[in-house]
């Protein structure tokens, strides 16, 4: 219910990773010598990754447990997640430590800090990245990821609710009064029908005709 926004809740302080605090080499050897759980978890990760850590990724690790709280359980999601990420990038490569460690501070900023919340997460997450890329396929975009510009726009249509068909009548008005796709434009004409209410097709139809002004 937190995921989707139907159970308020009071958000943790932003935390910044520049902000984590500094672990040392002992700090790692005493985990690794006295907490049979972090020495799970480091071995756990290392087969995930499919390669050694070194101290200053055990470090990063270290910071999940102890500054961010999340259990170990969690950061196996969180691994996982992290590498289908990278894979719908098209990169061949597992993500690094440090890229992980950006997306762990967004889940602890999120409270997502167990394994219920996390598969709320990732199942939304999904949703949404299927239906981006029916909207690419719409607009005819192919062989290419979205920019992080467009990807903005894409994500704003789809949480104000629209059906695929109505973004189609919407690019299809982008392209006739345009010429071509135009971002900004689409966005305008989505917005307007999202500000006045206008969320199905019929509705649209039947009481928005006029096109946008280019430079409005």
């Amino acid at each position: 219910l937190r995921q989707l926004g139907l159970l308020p809740q009071e958000r943790p302080a932003v935390i910044a990773p520049g902000e984590r605090p500094t672990y040392t080499d002992e700090d790692v050897y005493k985990m690794m010598d006295y907490d049979p759980s972090f020495k799970g978890l480091y071995e756990e990760v290392q087969r995930l990754l499919g390669r050694s850590l070194n101290n200053e990724e055990l470090k990063i690790l270290l910071g999940f447990n102890r500054y961010l709280g999340l259990p170990n359980e969690v950061v196996s999601v969180l691994v996982c997640w992290c590498k289908e990420k990278a894979r719908q990038r098209g990169s061949l490569r597992n993500p690094s430590l440090r890229a992980i460690e950006k997306e762990a501070y967004f889940w602890a900023e999120q409270g997502i800090d167990t394994l219920e919340e996390a598969a709320a997460f990732i199942r939304t997450r999904n949703l949404k990245n299927t239906r981006t890329e029916k909207l690419k396929a719409l607009l005819q975009i192919r062989g290419r990821n979205l920019t992080p510009g467009e990807q903005r726009y894409a994500e704003s249509w789809l949480d104000m609710g629209f059906a695929d068909e109505v973004l189609s009548e919407a690019y299809d008005r982008t392209c006739v009064n345009t010429g071509s796709m135009n971002w900004a434009y689409m966005n305008k004409i989505l917005t307007r029908w999202h500000e006045a209410g206008l969320h199905t097709l019929e509705a649209i139809k039947n009481t928005d005709r006029k096109p946008i002004p280019k430079g409005a």
